[in-house]
C-alpha cells in the first residue's frame, strides 16, 4: 500500500493519532437492599489498556442498571489462558477485549462468542460497519459475519527514540543498526528488543515475509527472507550487544520502560506507548518515526476489539456496553488520555485529531500495513500456532537458538496443527 500524505490520509478516513483484577471491593456488612439486588456483570480487559475513561463509563453504566461491574484486567497470555477455561466450563464473562483482530473469529466458528451484525443492523445510530475503517473491520469478518467491535486501531513498527540521543531518526536496517550500535555505551542500550513474540512482526514483515498462508500449509515464507529478519534480530542483542536480551514475560511493556529510564535510545512499538512514555517520562524529548525499510517498509496492523461470549447472560446488554465504550466521545477521551489510535472515521475528522503533529507518521504506519491471513483465524488453530511461534521466538531472542533450524522447526510443527 503507497504512503499518504496527511491530507489525503484524512479524506479516506484512515485518521490516527498520537493524541490484576479490578472489582467493586467487598461488600458491606450489611450492604443496601439496592446492592442486595443488584447483578454482577463481568468484563475480561488488558491490563495495559486500563483507562481512567473507560473506568468512568462501566462505573456509569453499572450505576445506569444497577449493576455491580466486575472489571478483570490481566496480561494478554493470562487473558487467553482464563477464557478458554471458562469456555469450557460454561461459565463466562459478559464482555471481553479481544487479544487481536480474528480472535474473535476463531472463538466464533468454534461457537464461543457471538456474530455482532444482527446486533449492528438493529441499531444504526451506532455507525457500524460504516464508521469504522475498513481495514479494522474486515479483519474481524469471516464468510459474512462479524465477531467483534474494534476498540483500537493501531500499526506495531513505529520507531520510537530519545531525540538526544538520536538527533536523526533510522529509515533504514541499516540506519537502524548504525545508531543503536553507536548509541551503545555505558549503561545505555541503542535499542530494547521485545519478549512478546507479535513485536517481530513488523520485522519480518519489512522481508516481505508472510507468517503464514494457510492454503498451502506455510508459514514464515520466503524463508531466506524470514532467516534473515530473525537473524537481524538476534544479531542486535548477541552479536552486536545492541540490545539487552529480554527476559520472558507476559508483560509487554519492557522496552517502553527501559526507554523511559533512559536506558534505551530506541525501540520499535505502536502508539499504545506514547501515553506512558509522556506520562512517565515528560522530560525526554520524545521522537517518533516511520517504521523501517528493509526489502520493504512495512507495519503490523495491531488493535484490540470487543466480543461477547455465546453464553452470556444479557447479551443486549453487553452489546450497550460496547457501544458506550466505542462512541467517538470515549475515543477522543482515551486518546486525548493514552495516546491510542482509534478506529472510528469520525474520530479521525475530529479538528483535535487532524490538528495532531504526529497524524502523519502514524498514517504512514497505517498505510503500510501488512495483509491479515485471516484464513489463520478461521482454521481454530490460531491459538495453539500462536504458542507454537512464542516459544520458536523466544528460543531465537532469548536463548540464543540456531535462527534457520528453529524456524524450520516451528515451520513443520505448525504444518501438522494445522
Amino acid at each position: 500500500m503507497p504512503s499518504l500524505d496527511r491530507r489525503s490520509f484524512l479524506q479516506l478516513g484512515l485518521g490516527a493519532t498520537v493524541l490484576g483484577a479490578v472489582g467493586t471491593g467487598c461488600s458491606p456488612a450489611t450492604p443496601a437492599a439496592k446492592k442486595q439486588d443488584a447483578r454482577t456483570f463481568t468484563i475480561y480487559w488488558n491490563a495495559g489498556h486500563g483507562y481512567q475513561v473507560y473506568k468512568d463509563v462501566i462505573d456509569q453504566f453499572g450505576k445506569d442498571h444497577d449493576l455491580e461491574m466486575n472489571w478483570q484486567k490481566f496480561q494478554w497470555p493470562d487473558l487467553t489462558t482464563k477464557l478458554t477455561a471458562d469456555f469450557r466450563s460454561g461459565n463466562v464473562p459478559d464482555l471481553v477485549e479481544e487479544v487481536s483482530a480474528g480472535t474473535g473469529t476463531q472463538y466464533g466458528l468454534a461457537g464461543n462468542v457471538l456474530a455482532l451484525d444482527e446486533f449492528a443492523k438493529a441499531d444504526q445510530a451506532f455507525g457500524f460497519p460504516g464508521d469504522f475503517i475498513d481495514q479494522a473491520v474486515v479483519a474481524r469478518q469471516y464468510e459474512g459475519k462479524t465477531y467483534s467491535i474494534p476498540l483500537h486501531l493501531t500499526a506495531n513498527g513505529l520507531v520510537f527514540y530519545n531525540k538526544a540521543m538520536v538527533p536523526k531518526a533510522p529509515a533504514t536496517w541499516d540506519e537502524f543498526l548504525d545508531i543503536a550500535r553507536s548509541t551503545t555505551k555505558d549503561k545505555v542500550s541503542g535499542t530494547a528488543l521485545n519478549s512478546d513474540a507479535s513485536y517481530a512482526a513488523p520485522f519480518y514483515s519489512q522481508q516481505g515475509v508472510d507468517f503464514s498462508k494457510v492454503g498451502a500449509k506455510q508459514f514464515m515464507v520466503p524463508e531466506d527472507a524470514a532467516r534473515k529478519a530473525l537473524q537481524f534480530m538476534q544479531d542486535l542483542i548477541f552479536t552486536h550487544k545492541a540490545s539487552p536480551a529480554p527476559v520472558a514475560t507476559t508483560d509487554y511493556s519492557g522496552p517502553q520502560k527501559l526507554f523511559s529510564a533512559k536506558r534505551a535510545a530506541m525501540f520499535v512499538s505502536g502508539p499504545w506507548d506514547i501515553g506512558p512514555i509522556r506520562q512517565g517520562s515528560p522530560d525526554i524529548d520524545l521522537g517518533l518515526a516511520v517504521p523501517l525499510t528493509g526489502s520493504v517498509q512495512a507495519s503490523s496492523m495491531a488493535g484490540a476489539g470487543l466480543m461477547i461470549p455465546a453464553k452470556a447472560k444479557d447479551p443486549e446488554l453487553s452489546w450497550e456496553l460496547i457501544t458506550k465504550l466505542t462512541a467517538v466521545k470515549t475515543e477522543l477521551a482515551a486518546t486525548k488520555e493514552s495516546g491510542m489510535s482509534m478506529p472510528r472515521k469520525s474520530w479521525a475528522a475530529d479538528p483535535a485529531v487532524a490538528a495532531d503533529p504526529n497524524l502523519g507518521t502514524i498514517a504512514k504506519a497505517l498505510a503500510v500495513v501488512a495483509e491479515h491471513d485471516v484464513a489463520l483465524s478461521a482454521s481454530g488453530k490460531a491459538a495453539q500456532i500462536t504458542e507454537l511461534w512464542k516459544k520458536a521466538y523466544q528460543q531465537m531472542i532469548i536463548q540464543h537458538a540456531p535462527v534457520e533450524q528453529t524456524l524450520a522447526d516451528f515451520r513443520k510443527q505448525a504444518g501438522a496443527a494445522l
